[in-house]
């Protein structure tokens, strides 16, 4: 077996653009705390909100159920699906997240919670954000 037969040349235009980069992981700077209320068909409350908009900089976050029971959407199609407001949720359409649970997610993308109940939900939202 010859050797050359096995090697295929190349030329690059672009040396500069294949060079080795640094990459350099930026610690969390500070906190962002937050807390919304849902609940399904109270005049004054929304069924639905968004807890986790799209944030490059966010490194983590956990989201507390404080009073009842939440679903954690990632999509609007997730969100608005009938499946969240059944009674006892059976079948939810996203991650449901008990009373007095916590959820802690990495990452960068938007997340929404959805009531389950009438009654109103707190959930408390910590952000763990570099600068």
């Amino acid at each position: 077996m010859n050797i050359s037969e096995d090697v295929v040349r190349v030329h690059l235009e672009n040396p500069q653009d294949i060079s080795v980069q640094r990459t350099e992981e930026h610690e969390p700077e500070h906190f962002v705390f937050s807390t919304v209320a849902v609940a399904f068909g109270t005049t004054g409350y929304d069924n639905f909100e968004q807890v986790l908009a799209l944030d490059p900089l966010r490194k983590d976050a956990s989201i507390l159920a404080v009073d009842n029971p939440v679903v954690v959407c990632h999509s609007h199609q997730q969100l608005t699906d009938p499946a969240n407001q059944v009674s006892g949720v059976p079948f939810p359409q996203g991650a449901y997240l008990p009373a007095g649970s916590s959820l802690t997610v990495t990452g960068t993308g938007p997340c929404w919670v959805v009531a389950t109940v009438a009654a109103a939900s707190r959930v408390s939202v910590f952000i763990n954000r570099r600068n």
